[in-house]
């Protein structure tokens, strides 16, 4: 019964490839900036945010040439004579940056070319300090930088993204948007809080729909954590009533932290049945699972594709990771600022959601063999 319920949620999830527009969360959370219809004449719902999703790329190879790689959107041809410079700010705090870097890396190295003469700066922040990131972009603004691609780390940022705007640099936000709305154009990166749910619905099929779980997310002060955190409680509250949610922790995106918490966690709820880690680290709640010896009483379900997330799914310790295409994140707003320097015109506004797929021991190895 598990596991067929189970496998009508991932075919559910695989079949759409994408939850757009928080399609059953609660609109407040899962429009964090503006969205409306007015912003944009290409508002990203359900049949036109297909077209930006990594799946839809593949199908129509947008963006791929001999030489190039496979972008989620096509890289226009710059004929406007001018020499174009922007800015990709980022951080490296944990693994799943390592595949955001290689999707701006490679759009650098693409845009450098003689049909696009583009300059990409990558710069990274160490850490997820929306005050530095604010005095970041307030130097890539003094530097005349002519278009801005940065994570969305707070509403610290705010000020510093409506300041390059009135300079009449475009930003473009990625993987965590600002709660406060920005005059960003656009927003590039999962809809976080149908994440949540995702992960919740998943987590419900392993355990029966019942049983005890703990959650450990990354930080409070992101707003793409607190997104899927939200998700993952409004989603048990509403949908699941025997299960029961028996505490949060934020782990900052360690996983020795998320180890010990897994450990506390299990040592204080004898008969816990699930974890769900919202960000960075769950490698390090499975490695607790697995040296306890309960991956057959606690389920553990998070997010994203890492090398040792995709391990721990192959061993059996993690039971579901929800993706968000890292790559897609790093990379496409990168080129839709390009495009929107050569052609005047916006591509996409609003929010940019990339597709959701749920990994798991079953599929695991047909999507990433050996």
């Amino acid at each position: 019964m598990k596991k067929r319920l189970l496998n009508v949620i991932l075919a559910a999830v695989l079949a759409f490839g994408l939850v757009g527009c928080g399609s059953g969360s609660s609109p407040a959370a899962a429009e964090p900036s503006k969205d409306t219809a007015e912003e944009s004449t290409e508002e990203p719902s359900e049949e036109a945010a297909d077209v930006s999703t990594q799946e839809e790329a593949a199908d129509t190879d947008a963006g791929e040439t001999a030489d190039a790689p496979k972008f989620n959107y096509e890289p226009k041809k710059n004929d406007t004579g001018n020499e174009f410079r922007i800015a990709a700010l980022t951080v490296q705090n944990n693994p799943f940056w390592v595949d955001v870097t290689k999707g701006i890396e490679a759009a650098q190295a693409f845009l450098a070319g003689g049909d696009y003469n583009t300059t990409v700066d990558l710069i990274t922040v160490d850490d997820f300090d929306g005050q530095v990131f604010a005095e970041t972009i307030d130097t890539c603004i003094v530097k005349g930088y002519d278009a801005i691609t940065t994570v969305g780390v707070s509403d610290a940022i705010v000020p510093a993204i409506n300041k390059a705007t009135q300079a009449g640099i475009p930003v473009y936000v990625f993987n965590s948007d600002t709660e406060k709305e920005s005059d960003r154009v656009a927003f590039v990166g999962q809809d976080l809080y149908a994440a949540g749910g995702v992960a919740a619905d998943t987590a419900a099929a392993l355990i029966g729909e019942k049983g005890k779980v703990g959650i450990i997310t990354g930080l409070y002060s992101v707003n793409a954590h607190e997104l899927r955190r939200h998700g993952i409680e409004d989603t048990i509250n509403e949908k699941y009533p025997d299960i029961e949610i028996v505490g949060t922790t934020e782990n900052h995106d360690s996983a020795d932290e998320a180890y010990t918490q897994t450990k506390d966690f299990i040592t204080g709820n004898p008969d816990l049945s699930a974890i769900l880690v919202t960000a960075g680290g769950p490698h390090g709640a499975a490695k607790a699972i697995e040296e306890l010896g309960v991956q057959d009483q606690v389920k553990l379900v998070c997010f994203d594709t890492t090398t040792e997330i995709v391990s721990y799914v192959k061993k059996g310790i993690i039971n579901g990771t929800v993706s968000q295409d890292p790559f897609g994140q790093g990379a496409d707003p990168i080129i839709l600022a390009y495009n929107q320097l050569v052609t005047g015109e916006t591509e996409v506004t609003g929010n940019a959601f990339t597709k959701m797929d749920v990994i798991t021991p079953d599929n695991v190895n047909e999507l990433f063999p050996e």
